[in-house]
Protein backbone atom coordinates (compact mmCIF):
# COMPACT_ATOMS: atom_id res chain seq x y z
CA UNK A 1 0.00 0.00 0.00
CA UNK A 2 3.04 2.52 0.88
CA UNK A 3 4.38 1.61 -2.32
CA UNK A 4 0.86 2.46 -4.04
CA UNK A 5 0.89 5.99 -2.44
CA UNK A 6 4.45 6.60 -2.89
CA UNK A 7 3.74 6.45 -6.50
CA UNK A 8 0.74 7.80 -6.82
CA UNK A 9 2.31 10.90 -4.87
CA UNK A 10 5.08 11.21 -7.83
CA UNK A 11 2.27 11.17 -10.31
CA UNK A 12 -0.36 13.65 -8.65
CA UNK A 13 2.21 16.20 -7.08
CA UNK A 14 3.61 17.60 -10.45
CA UNK A 15 -0.10 17.68 -11.62
CA UNK A 16 -1.33 20.29 -8.40
CA UNK A 17 1.84 22.11 -9.39
CA UNK A 18 1.45 22.79 -13.33
CA UNK A 19 -2.01 23.76 -12.47
CA UNK A 20 -1.44 26.42 -10.31
CA UNK A 21 -0.67 29.30 -12.77
CA UNK A 22 2.56 31.49 -12.42
CA UNK A 23 2.36 34.18 -14.92
CA UNK A 24 5.69 36.35 -15.32
CA UNK A 25 5.05 39.75 -14.63
CA UNK A 26 4.00 41.88 -18.11
CA UNK A 27 3.20 38.81 -19.94
CA UNK A 28 -0.19 39.89 -19.72
CA UNK A 29 0.35 43.53 -19.99
CA UNK A 30 -2.31 44.92 -23.56
CA UNK A 31 -0.77 44.90 -26.80
CA UNK A 32 -3.20 46.41 -29.62
CA UNK A 33 -4.66 43.91 -31.50
CA UNK A 34 -4.36 44.21 -35.17
CA UNK A 35 -4.84 42.70 -38.63
CA UNK A 36 -2.03 40.52 -39.64
CA UNK A 37 -3.02 39.39 -43.17
CA UNK A 38 -6.80 38.95 -44.61
CA UNK A 39 -8.72 37.21 -41.92
CA UNK A 40 -6.10 36.71 -39.37
CA UNK A 41 -5.48 38.92 -36.48
CA UNK A 42 -3.05 39.04 -33.61
CA UNK A 43 -5.52 39.63 -30.50
CA UNK A 44 -2.65 38.00 -27.86
CA UNK A 45 -0.87 40.09 -25.21
CA UNK A 46 2.87 42.21 -25.00
CA UNK A 47 4.18 38.77 -24.05
CA UNK A 48 2.07 35.74 -25.03
CA UNK A 49 0.79 35.64 -28.80
CA UNK A 50 -2.81 34.58 -29.87
CA UNK A 51 -4.06 34.67 -32.99
CA UNK A 52 -7.74 35.17 -34.06
CA UNK A 53 -8.91 33.32 -38.14
CA UNK A 54 -12.06 34.88 -39.01
CA UNK A 55 -13.98 32.50 -40.71
CA UNK A 56 -18.07 32.50 -42.37
CA UNK A 57 -18.25 29.06 -40.41
CA UNK A 58 -17.19 30.57 -37.03
CA UNK A 59 -13.92 31.81 -36.06
CA UNK A 60 -10.78 30.02 -34.60
CA UNK A 61 -8.45 31.32 -31.86
CA UNK A 62 -5.32 29.97 -31.78
CA UNK A 63 -3.62 29.81 -27.97
CA UNK A 64 -5.93 31.37 -25.14
CA UNK A 65 -2.70 31.63 -23.21
CA UNK A 66 -3.13 31.18 -19.40
CA UNK A 67 -6.79 31.95 -17.72
CA UNK A 68 -5.68 35.36 -16.67
CA UNK A 69 -5.19 35.96 -20.34
CA UNK A 70 -8.56 35.79 -21.65
CA UNK A 71 -10.08 39.23 -20.47
CA UNK A 72 -7.30 40.96 -22.59
CA UNK A 73 -8.09 38.11 -25.42
CA UNK A 74 -11.60 38.81 -25.53
CA UNK A 75 -11.23 42.48 -25.09
CA UNK A 76 -9.19 42.47 -28.00
CA UNK A 77 -11.62 40.13 -29.96
CA UNK A 78 -14.08 42.71 -29.43
CA UNK A 79 -12.10 45.83 -30.34
CA UNK A 80 -11.64 44.78 -33.44
CA UNK A 81 -15.68 44.72 -33.97
CA UNK A 82 -15.94 40.78 -33.47
CA UNK A 83 -17.82 39.02 -31.28
CA UNK A 84 -16.04 36.58 -28.44
CA UNK A 85 -19.10 34.25 -28.59
CA UNK A 86 -18.04 33.37 -32.55
CA UNK A 87 -15.23 31.40 -31.37
CA UNK A 88 -15.57 27.92 -32.38
CA UNK A 89 -12.50 26.50 -32.09
CA UNK A 90 -9.61 26.40 -29.93
CA UNK A 91 -6.09 25.33 -31.11
CA UNK A 92 -2.67 25.37 -29.74
CA UNK A 93 0.70 25.50 -30.40
CA UNK A 94 1.58 23.30 -27.68
CA UNK A 95 0.72 21.66 -24.70
CA UNK A 96 1.84 24.18 -22.20
CA UNK A 97 -0.42 26.27 -19.92
CA UNK A 98 0.77 29.52 -21.28
CA UNK A 99 -0.66 28.64 -24.56
CA UNK A 100 -3.76 26.43 -23.67
CA UNK A 101 -4.06 27.42 -19.63
CA UNK A 102 -7.41 29.66 -20.60
CA UNK A 103 -9.19 26.97 -23.16
CA UNK A 104 -11.73 25.91 -20.05
CA UNK A 105 -12.66 29.47 -19.60
CA UNK A 106 -12.46 30.39 -23.41
CA UNK A 107 -15.20 27.56 -24.15
CA UNK A 108 -17.76 29.23 -21.08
Amino acid sequence: MRQLLRSASLFLFPLAAFSQERVPAGWNDPFPPHRILDNMYYVGTKELASFLIVTPQGNILMNSNYESSVPAIKASVEKLGFKFSDIKILIAGHAHPDHVGGDAMVKE
